[in-house]
């Protein structure tokens, strides 16, 4: 019976004393551990710090790739938006200019402007080739736009025209009545050039290397003979009396124009100042009247 005690006593003692060493070997491991997770080794530093570095990055490539995508596809639309409008501006002017070159008026300016005399076509709605033309000396074109300066000058001038004889190319009247005309629609087209560059439909500069031309002619036109105006008996030059009805005239009062010649005066200030159309020194001038008209008529075989 006292082995049988003995021997439960020295198994018991043998029970604690491993249970001590498996617990303080738990122990000691734990304390490793943590004593290894607390005093990292260089290497897992670089490979803990790598990490953080790159999961930082990728964060912040996250974070702004978003934003950058949608301001390069906005500038990326913008840049296409502004190519397109610019290049549908630009043949918008084409087209204008075209259309402006192309039309009667136009030409029947140019030719009325030149420095040679050339046949007009004036009368365009008559049959016969020979009766819509007439040589048109620039004393003639002036005399007719001097008469706008007096309606009272204008009603009798139209008065006189005979609507019954389809030869108007014979009536003086009926002829200057024609070259108002045109230099009216002329002038209206110019109206629309100006307005175009108001509202920003195209580029003022761009529309300078077409209109250049255009200003020379006005600058060349005659300033070697001179015409009496019908209504005040006063003497102008052809080329004075074409800026006094364009409204170029420097020394006219804003006031004093019309809405067109407004318009006009400030298209072509844009280009030009208008102290340089009177610039060039007047040649010694005598007074010739257009008392007859020059057809083809007798020129046409």
């Amino acid at each position: 019976m006292k082995n049988r005690k003995n021997i439960l006593v020295f198994i018991l003692s043998m029970s604690l004393a491993t249970a001590g060493t498996v617990g303080l070997t738990v122990l000691t491991t734990e304390s490793d551990a943590l004593a290894q997770s607390s005093n990292p080794s260089p290497a897992q530093l670089n490979t803990n710090t790598a990490k953080k570095e790159k999961s930082a990055l990728e964060s912040m490539i996250s974070t702004y790739t978003t934003p950058i995508s949608i301001i390069l596809s906005a500038i990326g639309g913008v840049v296409t938006y502004s190519i397109n409008e610019s290049w549908k501006r630009r043949q918008y002017l084409e087209e204008k200019v075209k259309d402006f070159e192309g039309k009667i008026e136009t030409t029947n300016i140019r030719k009325m402007l030149s420095a040679e005399l050339q046949c007009v076509e004036l009368f365009p709605f008559l049959e016969k080739p020979t009766h819509r033309f007439v040589v048109v000396e620039d004393c003639l074109w002036a005399e007719a736009l001097l008469e706008c300066k007096c309606n009272k000058t204008l009603k009798e001038q139209y008065s006189l025209i005979d609507k019954e004889d389809e030869h108007f190319y014979q009536q003086k009247p009926a002829v200057k009545a024609c070259i108002r005309d045109n230099f009216n629609r002329y002038l209206n087209h110019l109206q629309q050039f100006e307005k175009m560059i108001e509202s920003r439909i195209v580029n003022q500069e761009t529309l300078k290397i077409y209109l250049e031309p255009w200003l020379e002619f006005i600058d060349r036109a005659n300033n070697g003979v001179s015409v009496k105006c019908p209504s005040s008996g006063e003497e102008y030059l052809p080329k004075q009396a074409l800026l006094e009805y364009m409204g170029l005239l420097e020394n006219t009062p804003e006031e004093e124009l019309s809405i067109i010649q407004k318009d006009v005066r400030t298209l072509v200030s844009r280009f030009r100042p208008l102290s340089s159309f009177t610039s060039r020194s007047k040649q010694t001038s005598t007074t010739i009247q257009c008392e007859t008209l020059t057809t083809v008529q007798s020129q046409v075989v």
